[in-house]
């Protein structure tokens, strides 16, 4: 007996999307329909994901349910020489600012080609090359410039413009526009070599070299030697009638979902309006309550052994892409990855977009007191929901706001109801630094009484790429169901 086909992707560009459907035509799963869409988003989404960043995969094969962490190290075995000090860059999300570091002295180890390479040999179905080929083409034609991705140049214009090849890339004439044509053809060669021989030639081989000799910073040969992905197993708990998965660290987000939900919980039932004031106030009260929860010691702490148990049981109950893919086998990928703001960096010969994950406060705290070779956190947050009536996979990029975005969705959908597309534009808010950050858009007006709670707090107007993109799939008694967010330009699509 064959197996069933078909299935559905949400992401965050309609090139990616199409990739992973392409994959369901050629017979694939939703793994394979995963590694379509994730070489895709290197070349339509390249400030966002790249295979010189990391990120992490929920995998729902069989019944069961893995992580597959392909997040970044910190670098620096076998280190000859100091590394530079990272550039500082403040970048401006309008209403607020966040500060990041750039340059050489700010790149991680280069993580995701190894980790697509072992999903693939994992769980892969159809041939490698034949899901590359799509990016491979795309990467050589050239892609138009998304809304989503404009808006992301726009807010690194201070890096991008560092590099007179990025400049090129994404500008014209000192200005990023949707619809401008870019072509990354090294990218593609890069893309089509990956899916042919594997990742040997960007460890150790001239594509090792050409990072190398760009990043001329912390990074060295042993480093690249060194890297594999891990898979890990999943955190699992209830929500009403869901079960949820979520990663464990490197994920930090992960832990701060399940404590805010617990949080919620311990109040009683939320208020019936999703988009009223009062509902706002009981998201946001447990939201502040999972910060006054991390305590000083959390990032310090966040690898000890035992420590994810112990800090739930304690409870009284970027710039990054996603991408959802569901098939009619059962199986799931949630696959969040992430090049953080990119080091403004470029290597001319394999045409990979360096990460700056040592300049994201998030990824690389000081009081971690992470070493060379230690894996770095991640806010990358893949997440599967599970309910009697079928499954979601839901993600969303967004550095610290990626864990308030998935809270969202979670809430809208279990405590409310609400169908996916309408789960993905409704509004957020999020808590951080002692500050609320919330969505007026489709919200009443009573701006004065969240004062009133939550001092300082900071309204966004009209929806942007600050709270994130929640990229959504999934099964339900109908057949597959899903949405892309439209805040960066998300798409859905069934095949």
């Amino acid at each position: 007996m064959s197996p069933a086909r078909g299935g559905a992707v949400a992401g965050g560009h309609p090139r990616t999307v199409e990739a992973g459907l392409h994959a369901f035509a050629l017979g694939g799963n939703a793994v394979d329909a995963a590694v379509a869409a994730k070489l895709m988003a290197c070349v339509a989404e390249p400030l966002l994901t790249g295979l010189a960043g990391g990120g992490l995969a929920l995998v729902r094969v069989g019944g069961t349910t893995r992580i597959l962490d392909g997040f970044s190290n910190v670098p620096g075995l076998a280190a000859t020489r100091p590394a530079p000090a990272p550039r500082e860059v403040v970048v401006d999300f309008g209403p607020d600012t966040q500060i990041f570091h750039f340059g050489a002295g700010s790149v991680a180890v280069p993580a995701l080609a190894e980790t697509i390479w072992a999903l693939h040999a994992a769980h892969g179905r159809v041939p490698l090359p034949l899901l590359a080929a799509p990016a491979v083409a795309a990467a050589r034609e050239g892609v138009a410039q998304s809304v989503g991705l404009t808006r992301s140049a726009r807010l690194l214009a201070p890096i991008l413009r560092t590099d007179a090849t990025l400049d090129g890339l994404f500008f014209e004439d000192g200005e990023a526009r949707p619809g401008h044509r870019y072509r990354l053809p090294a990218l593609g060669d890069t893309i089509e070599r990956l899916a042919a021989e594997g990742p040997g030639f960007l460890r150790d081989g001239e594509g090792a070299a050409d990072v190398l000799a760009t990043a001329d910073g912390r990074l060295t040969p042993a480093d690249l030697a060194a890297y594999r992905p891990v898979w890990r197993a999943p955190l699992t708990a209830r929500w009403r009638d869901a079960t949820l998965f979520v990663p464990g660290p490197p994920s930090q987000a992960g832990l701060q979902l399940l404590r805010t939900l617990e949080a919620l919980a311990a109040e009683g039932p939320l208020p019936a309006d999703p988009r009223g004031v009062a509902h706002l106030r009981r998201l946001a009260r447990a939201m502040a309550a999972n910060e006054a929860a991390k305590g000083a010691d959390f990032q310090a702490r966040l690898f000890e052994p035992g420590f994810p148990a112990a800090w739930l049981a304690a409870t009284p109950s970027g710039f990054t892409t996603h991408l959802s893919t569901v098939d009619a086998e059962g199986g799931a990928v949630g696959f969040t990855g992430s090049l953080g703001e990119t080091a403004g960096l470029i290597a001319p010969r394999t045409g990979l977009i360096l990460n700056n994950f040592l300049g994201e406060a998030d990824v690389y705290p000081p009081a971690a007191r992470l070493a060379a070779g230690d894996r770095l956190m991640t806010m990358c947050c893949p997440t599967l929901l599970e309910r009697p009536d079928g499954l979601l996979v839901l993600g969303s990029g967004g550095s610290s706001r990626i864990r308030s975005a998935l809270l969202h969705g979670i809430v809208y959908t279990v405590d409310h109801g609400l169908p996916p597309a309408e789960m993905v534009e409704a509004p957020r808010a999020h808590f951080e630094d002692g500050v609320l950050r919330y969505e007026t858009v489709q919200r009443p007006a009573d701006h004065a009484d969240i004062a009133a709670d939550f001092p300082g707090a900071i309204p966004f107007d009209a929806p942007g790429l600050f709270f994130g993109g929640l990229h959504v799939a999934g099964v339900g008694p109908a057949g597959f169901l899903g949405a892309g967010d439209h805040r960066r330009s998300g798409e859905f699509g069934v095949r």
